[in-house]
């Protein structure tokens, strides 16, 4: 069943993780060091204001804060680009015979070549990128030549971004009029042999892919592609090969950041390229990519905001590449509404009726696995679907094995927000993970959410849901709310439907009244079945005690329902123990009486009988029909 619509768009919570880049963004904005390239006239004119923050998860989605839809040129993040499709398109002995993979911790312009064979040391710095632009200018391609390369480069790039994309004329013009040294550099490459072909068509090549315009955005889907082992998570098109892609991964993870590598690695530790525009990418092989545009600079041509709040994302999220992680396998074991599944309190016929209209808007997430940073999505992404919203989440954390740190403030970001939208929110299974969820109930009073309201187990979790709903107004037709059904008479009971009112008086003078208190054991495993208990006012537990030493709910019973029914089918041995939850009153059938009831009148016998097959028939059908939704 579909959840109700939300109140209005404004209550739809945010995605946890862009809430969490929305405070990071806020965190750095005002952050005013550095100053914009001014070695290309047009990169000059950029607005230092600006920054925007993007990131994009292998499963497709990509949330977005700030400037993030800002278009600026792609500059150096190209490098890496160009240089997986040469290795992807020539294979890699070729492109090693003319660009190494050793670090140079030397600047992104540095004129430095291997001097036993006059290649270019990697592919990040820009010696080995033209290089690399030379040798996408030989592949072999129908009117192979310069504008052709770049057309298919152009579309490439598109393809890393899930969108067409384009060059700024502009910029273009501008690395054209002042690309004296990387000209220089070309011709270089060319007496060694490092370029075959002319090195002017290499070197402008290299401009223009520089010149593509992009947005942070944009940044974030082509490192999310990378992530994704070369394929694009939004299109699915395989952009590179998985082991192409490895490698550009590994040479971004040693030269990425030009001589700000090491550092960038020690503390970010996250395969990143930067380019003097203001733009940045960074890469968590398998999960997600980063993208982010900042005009100032560092001394080291990487943009001051972007590092810096790289920095605390990757700490805060503990994303460091060389950090221990499981696997990312679905965090929902299961999901389900109280209209298909409920707990294991037995309800009346009114009651279930009522959960059945009202339980489409609560959700029950059985989670499992390690709780990382996708897990958090995939759960915010079932709990508010779209631009609708859940009244009443349940979160169970039994089967979880470890909630990440990375987790632990996005979980109480998504509870937060859910809570600010009117959702209530429970968790289960705190046995299982106390520490985990003290720290969520930590960050939540950090960001300024009020304490968890947490079940030992599930059950008792869905259990308060159903409480809280069947307690909502129930308005009738002339407007006045429903009382609630609570005690029940004997003739409210499905055991005794379709008796005669002189039946009825007959089984009534059969039964036998009995109280207990609250806490009083009724019925205890193992002793003889020889009662039929009918519950006309109180509730009361069945349970079992585990292997463990605990004990185990099976069911809570209330008025209009019944127990020991085994009983009546030739049962020996009580098979659980019943326990009074409050003062409750029950009318006791026992076997014997029950026997010469029906010698005196067979069909009372044969009325009651038939209700108990059609009670356990219900019930199994209601049973095999929750099992295929837990197990679909």
């Amino acid at each position: 069943m579909d959840p109700v619509p939300a109140p209005s768009v404004g209550a739809i919570p945010a995605s946890p993780v862009r809430a969490w880049l929305a405070d990071l963004h806020a965190r750095h904005a005002s952050n005013d060091a550095g100053s914009v390239a001014r070695y290309i006239p047009e990169l000059a004119t950029a607005d230092p204001a600006l920054f925007g923050i993007a990131l994009a998860t292998v499963d497709g989605s990509v949330h977005a804060v700030g400037d993030a839809d800002v278009p600026f040129t792609i500059q150096s993040i190209s490098k890496p680009l160009t240089y997986g499709l040469v290795l992807d398109a020539l294979g890699e002995a070729a492109v090693r015979e003319r660009i190494g993979v050793e670090p140079t911790g030397d600047a992104f312009n540095a004129i430095t070549l291997e001097p036993t064979t006059g290649r270019p040391l990697h592919a990040m710095v820009n010696a080995g990128a033209i290089a690399a632009a030379g040798l996408y200018g030989s592949v072999p391609r129908p009117g192979a030549g310069d504008p052709d390369a770049f057309a298919a480069l152009l579309g490439a790039f598109g393809r890393f971004a899930g969108r067409s994309l384009a060059m700024d004329e502009r910029v273009h013009a501008s690395e054209r009029e002042t690309g004296h040294r990387n000209r220089a550099i070309a011709q270089l490459l060319r007496s060694t042999g490092a370029i075959d072909g002319d090195p002017d068509a290499a070197v402008d090549l290299y401009f223009r892919q520089c010149s593509i315009a992009v947005t942070a955005r944009d940044l974030a889907v082509m490192a999310a592609t990378l992530a994704n082992g070369g394929r694009n998570p939004g299109t699915g098109e395989q952009v590179l090969t998985p082991a192409t892609t490895r490698s550009v991964l590994s040479v971004m993870s040693t030269c990425g950041m030009y001589d700000g590598a090491g550092e960038w690695m020690f503390s970010v530790g996250l395969p990143a390229k930067s380019g003097v525009a203001g733009g940045l990418i960074a890469v968590l092989p398998g999960r997600i990519g980063i993208g982010m545009f900042s005009p100032p600079l560092d001394a080291h041509g990487n943009s001051v905001r972007a590092v810096a709040a790289c920095r605390d994302l990757s700490t805060e999220l503990d994303l460091h590449l060389v950090t221990g992680r499981g696997s990312e396998a679905s965090p929902i074991r299961a999901q389900y509404c109280l209209a298909e599944i409920g707990s294991k309190r037995r309800r009346n016929a009114a009651d279930r009726a009522r959960l059945i209209e009202r339980g489409g808007d609560s959700t029950v997430l059985e989670l499992q696995g390690p709780l990382a940073i996708l897990s958090v999505e995939r759960i915010a992404a079932a709990v508010i679907p779209g631009d609708r919203i859940y009244a009443h989440v349940v979160l169970d954390l039994r089967r979880v094995t470890v909630v990440e740190p990375s987790s632990l403030t996005l979980i109480a970001h998504l509870v937060v927000a859910l809570r600010r939208s009117g959702t209530t929110v429970l968790f289960s299974g705190q046995h299982r993970l106390a520490t985990e969820v003290a720290a969520i109930e930590g960050a939540l009073t950090t960001i300024g959410g009020a304490p968890l309201d947490v079940f030992s187990e599930l059950d008792l979790a869905v259990e308060a849901i159903e409480e809280r709903l069947l307690a909502e107004p129930d308005e009738g037709a002339d407007g006045t709310e429903r009382p609630a059904a609570d005690p029940v008479s004997l003739s409210d009971h499905a055991l005794l439907d379709g008796l005669s009112r002189v039946q009825l008086n007959q089984v009534g003078r059969t039964l036998v009244a009995r109280s207990a208190a609250p806490g009083d054991r009724i019925v205890t495993a193992g002793d003889p079945a020889a009662e039929l208990f009918l519950v006309t006012s109180g509730r009361l537990s069945v349970s079992i005690e585990t292997a463990g030493g605990g004990r185990r709910r099976l069911s809570t019973l209330g008025p209009g329902m019944m127990f020991g029914e085994g009983a009546l089918l030739g049962a020996h041995r009580r098979s659980a123990d019943v326990d009074a939850d409050d003062a409750v009153v029950c009318h006791v059938f026992a076997v014997d009486d029950f026997e010469r009831l029906i010698r005196a009148d067979p069909m009372i016998g044969t009325i009651i009988l038939r209700n108990l097959a059609k009670i356990i028939g219900d019930t199994a059908q209601r049973l095999t029909r929750e099992l295929a939704i837990l197990a679909g």
